[in-house]
């Protein structure tokens, strides 16, 4: 086995929640597909018919793409939920357990370590929670081909083909979110390494910056620069058109963001390599 493939089986046995809270997801998912095709009445509670012929009105369409958006929505948000534990937790948890001497013992770079670790966080996690999207179709087209009339509400689950597109295309949209949380992430990883809350310590840093910034100076760039950055993941996991998202980003923002990245990425590499975990510890060649 590649030592990479062997890296991401570690994390996957060593972090059970990536995988059991999307299953506990989806066994509340089949619950309740077992009680509305198991009733008729909760059929009707949940879901308008359609007994008219002809086009799907306006209104079943918006219905629809509510309930579209629910599930993918649902579906990111946990995504979003478990690579925020995972990140700041990874490498901590290693130097706590005293495995990151095993593993800079073995022929896999700092690089190749952190690589694994920000793809298990950023693509890996979110695979996993695109087959809730996945299941949570599939259970609607079923509900509806076990319906003998089509339920408004699943308009779209009439076709295996949406199925299908639909779980590629979220999982295509959690790829572009983890490209933007990147650097984040990599900042996370090397803060992780120096306190035992880096998302705490990166929140209140931030905070203290942007007010004392506008309260002594009365300048608003930082306070602009973490509206727009931090609502970033969000605001590409609920857009219609990604491009615009990052188009209304200042070009200026996005370029410290990346170079904030690089910075971290590298801080965490050589935090990586020592057992002397400290601020001095960057500076030192």
């Amino acid at each position: 086995m590649h030592p990479t493939l062997h890296m991401l089986e570690k994390e996957l046995t060593e972090h059970k929640i990536v995988t059991r809270l999307p299953l506990f997801v989806v066994l509340c998912g089949v619950l309740l597909f077992v009680s509305l095709i198991t009733s008729n009445t909760a059929q009707h509670s949940f879901f308008f018919e359609m007994n008219v012929t002809g086009d799907v009105s306006d209104i079943h369409m918006d219905f629809a793409r509510d309930l579209n958006m629910v599930i993918t929505f649902g579906a990111g948000v946990i995504a979003l939920l478990l690579t925020t534990l995972y990140i700041p937790k990874t490498l901590r948890k290693e130097r706590q357990e005293g495995s990151s001497m095993f593993w800079r013992s073995m022929p896999v770079s700092n690089t190749t370590t952190h690589l694994v670790k920000l793809g298990f966080g950023l693509v890996a996690i979110p695979a996993i929670c695109a087959l809730l999207v996945l299941s949570a179709d599939l259970l609607l087209w079923a509900l509806n081909m076990t319906n003998d009339k089509q339920l408004a509400l699943l308009v779209h689950q009439e076709s295996l083909f949406y199925v299908l597109t639909n779980w590629i295309v979220f999982f295509a949209r959690m790829l572009v979110v983890g490209i933007a949380l990147l650097p984040l992430a990599a900042i996370t990883l090397a803060i992780s390494q120096l306190v035992s809350s880096p998302i705490l310590v990166i929140l209140v840093s931030g905070y203290a910056i942007k007010w004392l910034t506008i309260g002594l100076f009365g300048f608003y760039g930082i306070s602009e620069f973490f509206s727009e950055i931090l609502s970033l993941p969000l605001n590409l996991l609920l857009a219609s058109n990604l491009l615009n998202v990052f188009a209304n980003v200042h070009i200026l923002s996005l370029v410290i963001y990346i170079a904030l990245g690089v910075v971290g990425f590298i801080a965490s590499r050589k935090l990586y390599q020592t057992d002397d975990v400290s601020l001095k510890s960057l500076f030192n060649r």
